[in-house]
């Protein structure tokens, strides 16, 4: 993983690709979007109340991804690196998916913003049972 001060141009795939960078600019994105909502002149209401909410969540999906992030950087052959794999790319999807919500919007990231894969090599084993599946159905579909 590299640590960078601006997210890569590319297209983001896999969750060990992530980077700080990537993690602060959802996470400024998202706070520029829902901190408004959280404004004292609707004290009490059920929007500032799910405003509240959203960014409670949306913290701690953040800083659950930085956790994660760290302990893939400083120690890349712990023997917990698939559940730490799994974590991050859990809570990057949850901050992906509250983004979403505003893809129309100016300063949405859609290269980069995206859901990802925990690891190539996962996704390789992914791709050949989902073709192995697939494969197994047309047979059958054949033999029928």
């Amino acid at each position: 993983m590299t640590d960078t001060r601006t997210p890569p141009a590319e297209q983001l795939h896999y969750a060990v690709d992530l980077t700080p960078a990537d993690i602060e600019a959802i996470h400024g994105f998202l706070y520029e979007r829902i901190t408004p909502m959280k404004g004292d002149d609707l004290f009490g209401s059920p929007e500032q109340r799910a405003a509240r909410a959203l960014a409670s969540l949306v913290r701690t999906a953040r800083a659950r991804a930085e956790v994660m992030l760290a302990r893939l950087t400083e120690n890349p052959d712990d023997r917990h690196r698939g559940e730490n794999l799994h974590t991050l790319r859990q809570c990057w999807q949850s901050l992906v998916e509250v983004a979403e919500e505003w893809s129309d919007a100016p300063g949405f990231d859609r290269r980069r913003w995206r859901d990802v894969d925990a690891d190539p090599a996962a996704a390789a084993l992914r791709h050949r049972l989902v073709a192995k599946q697939r494969a197994e159905a047309a047979d059958t579909a054949t033999q029928a």
